[in-house]
């Protein structure tokens, strides 16, 4: 016990001001060693009580609700007492404590038994003895109330000066002790909830000594969930940063410090940083410098974990650039079958000059292969730019899963192993046959590509249910029941650079002579037609799995399907009157002339405004409209929906060098034909007739 104590136990020993000084030394101590609020409040109790012994002292707190009163400290009280007034509210005469806080006043009560002020609590008071009772609100620097120091006394008893100068620096010191133990709190709460707040963040918060091999000295727990290393690890070596950053990288993160150590300003860099286990992620740090830090060598910032961001931003770059590849894909698809029509055109009405043994019959046949060919690359260009026609129906993947394995058989090595695993239930799909048929064949011919020199291929279906939305090689596949294809190799692999182009038309790594390009470019195109989604896993030297998501159809759907031509005999004739509109003129001419030599009456027009004048002047029926399906000014689908108005008996036939969206979409109607170019001329007229006589 310190000497100051002991001569504060013995009353009046010491001069008032020796006393009210080693009163403040003992609770300045304790107060300064933020020992606990009631401890603190309980010891100036009883210190008060030890100089004057004729008194008890009591503590009571407000409670955040500004009305009620809870006992804090009073420690010669009875305890029966200080549980009757814990909870006492405020007001105009509430007991000298109550009226104390209610009137913002000292309340100074000489006899509790007749003062008007205790007549309600009176009854708590006197039996055990407590006649007399002054009490002082506890009042912050700002005004603030937060309880009352109050004395009783055993007899009834007036103020003299002595006691009430004890009391008012009691009460100050009560005060001090109770502001302290508030800042200290509020510090303590928001330190917690700023705790709380960086600990929840998707993202790691750090304060670092500047410079690459600068010491950490804080790292926030984010950095095991994200980065795999726990704070205690990465603080331990100051290079665990730079020892992680992606080599490429580095040269960024230095940058950004040396112009941070020459400004001042803002640290702000994005790099990667290679995580424990081995993934890359990439992260955006920003940083300023430690308020309060006299030295200007540490720094706190933040490292946010933007890894997702940087895969839809390049997904949405890849999505954008693959559309505009698409939009000139089927652009040039589209004037390259015009040309092919006109070549194809020419070439058979030259083959029907010549005699079968005549040499030149053999080279319109060489022409007409050709043509066939170059249509066929621009059906591929059609089918990536999501252009081309599908029969959509409800099928079984399995079954075709089934049929094209024979035909993978025949195409792979001997030194390849082939297993095909079906789901064990029907897996249905809504598609076009042939094209899924194509799909499957382009993707096995790629990974047997991949395998020149023997492994492994794993083609199998199962059924898949998303319910968050999923990464995908070509976006983010949204919730719901999927179909999955899967094409798994053994092969040499893809690097990141090579998986960034593959579904690119013309893009290969193969060889000259060894491949077109459109492979992937045909699946792409096919899957994206068909509402599904393409992932993509590879990694050089183990190999490439393809996973395709296609949307699960209802195996009840019932596909609209359309009325069986009626035969039409070769080489047949007709009166009716055609409306013919192409705004290639080539192309015009030549199909205005195989009508004409087949009996046909048929007005030209070069485009859909041309057309409704000719329809408007022309006085007889119109019994039949060809028309191109994308024309300047005024397009075939526009203009057949115009002419269906004022002749809704006309028929219509679409010719199109690239089907529109319209149609794709369905917008021209169920049972619309369409010829697409280049088509036989005979084909051209058998159509004609076909659709004239149904």
């Amino acid at each position: 016990m310190s000497a100051g104590t002991q001569r504060a136990q013995v009353p009046g020993q010491w001069g008032r001001a020796d006393a009210l000084s080693l009163l403040d030394d003992r609770i300045l101590a304790m107060i300064i060693a933020q020992d606990p609020l009631l401890d603190t409040l309980d010891a100036l109790c009883i210190e008060i009580e030890r100089e004057q012994p004729d008194l008890s002292c009591s503590v009571l707190l407000l409670d955040p609700d500004g009305v009620t009163l809870r006992t804090a400290a009073a420690p010669s009280l009875p305890c029966a007492y200080s549980r009757a007034v814990d909870g006492l509210k405020s007001g105009d005469c509430a007991g000298s404590c109550g009226t104390a806080i209610f009137r913002r006043m000292p309340i100074v009560v000489s006899d509790i038994a007749s003062d008007p002020l205790w007549l309600s609590f009176r009854h708590l008071a006197l039996p055990h003895g407590l006649r007399a009772c002054w009490s002082t609100p506890i009042t912050s620097r700002d005004g603030t109330i937060h309880g009352t120091f109050a004395v009783y006394y055993r007899k009834p008893r007036d103020p003299d000066p002595q006691h009430i100068q004890l009391v008012a620096h009691a009460t100050r010191l009560a005060a001090i002790a109770i502001e302290r133990n508030r800042d200290k709190t509020e510090l303590r709460a928001a330190e917690d909830r700023y705790r709380t707040l960086v600990e929840r963040l998707p993202a790691v918060t750090y304060v670092a000594e500047l410079g690459a091999s600068g010491r950490w000295h804080y790292v926030s727990p984010q950095i095991q969930s994200i980065l795999g290393y726990s704070p205690e690890e990465w603080l331990s070596d100051p290079w665990n940063w730079l020892n992680r950053i992606y080599h490429e990288d580095r040269e960024i993160a230095f940058a950004a410090e040396r112009q941070f150590q020459e400004t001042k300003q803002v640290f702000q860099a994005e790099y990667r940083m290679v995580a424990r286990d081995g993934r890359m992620l990439w992260f955006r740090d920003e940083g300023v410098m430690l308020p309060g830090d006299e030295t200007g060598m540490l720094m706190q910032g933040v490292l946010y974990d933007i890894t997702d961001q940087k895969r839809l931003e390049d997904q949405l770059r890849h999505s954008q650039k693959m559309e505009a590849v698409g939009q000139l894909a089927g652009g040039v698809a589209h004037d390259f079958n015009n040309l092919l029509m006109l070549i194809h055109a020419h070439n058979e009405r030259l083959r029907g000059r010549f005699l079968p043994e005549d040499p030149a019959h053999t080279d319109t046949l060489e022409i007409e292969q050709a043509v066939t060919q170059a249509a066929a690359l621009t059906r591929q260009l059609l089918a990536f730019s999501r252009r081309q026609l599908l029969q959509l129906r409800v099928l079984d993947l399995n079954n075709v899963l089934v049929e094209m394995s024979r035909m993978i058989e025949r195409l792979i090595l001997d030194k390849i192993t082939l297993e095909v695993l079906p789901a064990s239930a029907p897996q249905f799909v809504k598609a076009d046959p042939g094209q899924l048929g194509q799909v499957i064949l382009n993707l096995a011919v790629n990974a047997r590509d991949a395998m020149p020199e023997g492994g492994h291929l794993t083609v199998r279906t199962r059924c898949a249910r998303i319910d968050q939305p999923a990464p995908a090689s070509d976006g983010t596949i949204p919730p719901g029941t999927y179909v999955v294809l899967s094409v798994q190799d053994t092969g040499a692999g893809m690097s990141g650079d090579v998986l960034d182009h593959i579904f690119e038309p013309f893009f290969t790594t193969k060889g000259p002579g060894q491949g077109t390009g459109l492979g992937l470019a045909i699946v792409y195109g096919v899957v994206k037609q068909t509402g599904g989604w393409i992932c993509v896993r590879s990694t050089q030297g183990e190999g490439t799995a393809f996973e395709i998501y296609f949307p699960e159809a209802q195996q009840n759907t019932v596909m609209k399907s359309h009325k069986k031509p009626l035969a039409v005999p070769s080489g047949a004739r007709g009166n009716e009157t055609v409306l013919l509109v192409e705004d290639q003129e080539g192309i015009r001419e030549l199909v205005h002339d195989v009508l004409k030599r087949r009996g046909y009456a048929v007005l030209c027009a070069a485009d859909g405004n041309e057309a409704l004048r000719l329809a408007a002047q022309h006085k007889e029926p119109i019994d039949l409209l060809i028309t191109d399906i994308i024309m300047p000014n005024l397009g075939g689908e526009d203009l057949a929906s115009r002419l269906a108005k004022i002749r809704p008996h006309l028929k219509v036939v679409f010719m199109s060098g690239n089907p529109d969206q319209a149609f794709l979409n369905g917008d021209l109607g169920a049972g619309a034909v369409v010829l697409q170019k280049p088509f036989p001329l005979d084909t051209l007229l058998h159509k004609v007739r076909s659709v004239l006589d149904q």
